[in-house]
């Protein structure tokens, strides 16, 4: 079983120079890494999240952050990595949210996002381990 131990905003970016009362269509764009910490079981996930306009008009935001986890022996590294993702995304639905709503925005609520667990890639060289959690 997957669970999360603690996340941390690494960085908030968000540029809103639209005119007020334009219509803007939403891009998301984002990249989830998992890095595993040898037998300690434990491991940190790395979430870069970008929603653009579609039409280039100067309206984004960008959220960077990272969690620790700590999963059990049975839990295969592919859902580890689906299951850290759908624990930590809430998180960023209400760092967006209210970022989009303190900057003068009507509170943006991004629609949810699943991974496929067919589409992890999962590299299980020792040589990729991490040396150490959230600083």
């Amino acid at each position: 079983m997957v669970e999360l131990l603690t996340f941390k905003v690494n960085s908030i970016t968000f540029e809103n120079k639209v005119p007020n009362g334009t219509e803007i269509k939403l891009a998301k764009q984002f990249s989830y890494n998992v890095n595993y910490f040898g037998d300690d079981k434990r491991c940190l996930g790395k979430l870069d999240f970008r929603i653009n306009d579609e039409d280039l008009r100067p309206f984004s935001i960008r959220v960077e952050m990272e969690a620790l986890f700590k999963y059990d022996d049975d839990d295969e590294r592919e859902d580890i990595h689906t299951e850290s993702f759908e624990q930590l995304f809430p998180f960023l639905r209400q760092i967006i949210h209210s970022t989009t709503a303190m900057s003068g925005v009507p509170g943006l609520i991004i629609p949810a996002v699943h991974i496929d667990k067919s589409n992890v890639k999962v590299a299980d060289k020792a040589g990729e381990e991490e040396s150490s959690p959230l600083n």
